[in-house]
């Protein structure tokens, strides 16, 4: 039982995770507040689209026998396709432009994500454990 309650615990943050990112996307540039760092934006979806990533990434290995090669390319897949809807939704709907570096920055996150998801499952497995 233990596990099935983790697994819903991970569930719920990453839905929660990718509603928090749908609003940020949604938001209008001009109510973000100004970075004066080159390529802020690039860094905020890396980072965003990272933690989803490895959210889902520990949510699979809690609720699927998949191996780690399928859970990097599903995670990665998922960052892909969500990221892309966002831009989409950008560009037509939200009145903001969409960018393809957005989309490349969002699937590198989802990437990296998925391959540090081990180190950060051992580091929590590790630091519990002491508790």
């Amino acid at each position: 039982m233990e596990k099935k309650k983790r697994a819903y615990i991970l569930l719920i943050f990453s839905i929660v995770w990718a509603i928090i990112i749908f609003v940020l996307c949604a938001l209008p540039s001009s109510d973000l507040p100004g970075v004066q760092v080159p390529y802020f934006d690039k860094i905020a979806h890396f980072g965003i689209f990272f933690v989803q990533s490895v959210l889902l990434s520990l949510l699979f290995n809690f609720q699927t026998r998949k191996s780690y090669f399928q859970i990097i390319l599903l995670s990665t897949l998922m960052a892909f396709a969500y990221g892309g809807l966002i831009e989409i939704l950008q560009s037509n709907i939200f009145n903001r432009s969409g960018d393809i570096y957005d989309l490349i920055a969002d699937i590198l996150g989802g990437f990296f994500g998925a391959i540090a998801f081990p180190t950060i499952l051992r580091f929590f497995r590790m630091t519990f454990k002491k508790a």
